[in-house]
């Protein structure tokens, strides 16, 4: 028999998943992630209407944002903004996340991110007393967003 509860099991691990980056048209795997994190913020209006002694909302707009964690290993970034320095055009990148944890019997989840522009481009990163691999953080926004696939219930709630 089923149970009604969420069984830990089909919580998903968030080191199961994947990126991929589409920039200047070539698509390849976003290996350089160590943390993402993207949503989407509602701009909601409040108005209070005649006859109505409370205020009401409605959505009006929305804006995508987020921030991650990178790999300072990769240059594509500083190409793009140099880019943008010199002749005037910035390109913005595509980002696609699945998360997909095979414990989990709720599937996976697709999303793509369109004109990506993180705000901060890594240039140069030495430190003298550090074997650590060199990350850098930023913050970035995103013009729309897609979901390609979507989880479905559990297992044992359908």
């Amino acid at each position: 028999m089923a149970e009604n509860y969420t069984m830990l099991s089909d919580t998903l691990a968030g080191s199961e998943g994947s990126g991929f980056i589409t920039r200047n048209g070539q698509n390849r795997k976003f290996y350089e992630i160590s943390k993402v994190d993207a949503h989407v913020e509602l701009k909601i209006a409040e108005k209070k209407l005649l006859g109505h002694r409370m205020s009401q909302h409605k959505v009006v707009g929305a804006s995508g944002s987020g921030s991650g964690t990178f790999y300072f290993m990769n240059s594509d970034a500083l190409k793009e903004f140099l880019d943008y320095k010199k002749i005037g055009k910035f390109a913005g990148s595509t980002m696609q996340f699945t998360n997909e944890d095979p414990q989990s019997t709720v599937g996976r989840q697709t999303v793509t991110l369109f004109h990506v522009i993180l705000s901060t481009i890594p240039v140069a990163y030495l430190e003298d007393d550090s074997e650590d691999p060199i990350t850098f953080d930023s913050d970035f926004t995103f013009d729309d967003c897609d979901c390609l696939e979507a989880f479905q219930l559990p297992e044992n709630l359908r």
